[in-house]
Order: structure tokens, then sequence, then C-alpha cells
């Protein structure tokens, strides 16, 4: 069974993943200035825009199609639903989560009391009894 995406792998990680999308956050901006700033477009201009899109996206496209094509026949047909198990004991900041899923997984309302220490959730019933204080 393949595993579970892996997180970012450190600070630098996370730190190049930043760097990259202010990049392109960047790139995108500058781009809308200068269409901005000119006054007129010519027609070659956009007739290059449009053939360039023609072909480059369906390049594109057929690319992505081969590719899952080529995981379909690596891997055969699903079979059935993949059934993973998930143990949610702690959350992203290593806290302890605290909760009846059972009972979270039917009730219409759902709080979370979140705290330095823990993270609680609570359905309508839970809320109205008394919760021990963490230790």
């Amino acid at each position: 069974m393949p595993s579970q995406r892996p997180a970012l792998s450190g600070p630098l990680h996370i730190i190049w993943h930043a760097i990259l999308v202010i990049l392109g956050w960047c790139l995108f901006g500058g781009f809308w200035y200068a269409v901005l700033l000119q006054k007129s477009h010519s027609l070659s201009n956009i007739v290059w825009l449009l053939a360039s899109a023609v072909v480059l996206l369906p390049i594109i496209t057929l690319y992505w199609v081969l590719h899952n094509r080529e995981i379909y026949s690596r891997k055969g047909p699903r079979q059935q639903v993949q059934v993973v198990e998930v143990s949610y004991e702690q959350d992203w900041t290593g806290r302890p989560v605290r909760a009846n899923f059972d009972q979270i997984k039917l009730a219409y309302l759902i709080t979370i009391e979140s705290t330095a220490e823990q993270k609680h959730f609570l359905a309508p019933i839970d809320a109205l009894q008394p919760q021990p204080k963490a230790a």
C-alpha cells in the first residue's frame, strides 16, 4: 500500500517552498504590471498568446493523461476503495487530542477546546458535562 505523502523535511525545505511561492506571485504580479502599463496591444502578440495556448494546453493535458495511464498500467485497476486506519491521537503541533469520535461523527455541532496542552473535541452532549482538567 502506498505510504502517505511525507511532510516537509525541515525548516530549509519549508523556506524553499516559501521562496518558490513568493517568486511565483512576484512573477504573476510583474506580468500583470507589464500588461497594465502598455497603452496598446499589438495584434501579433495576442495571436502568439492564443496560438501558444492552443498548442501548449493540449500538450500538457496529453502528458497528464499519459502519466495517469502509466500509473494504471503499473498498478492495475482499482478493486476497492482503500481503507486507511487513521489514528488521530496528536495534532500537527504534538498536542494530545481527546474526542469521542463515534459521537462527534453524528453530531450536528462540534466545539473544539484548544489549549497549549491539549485539543478536545466536544459534541453537544459532552459540552454539558464537566471536563477533567489537564494534568
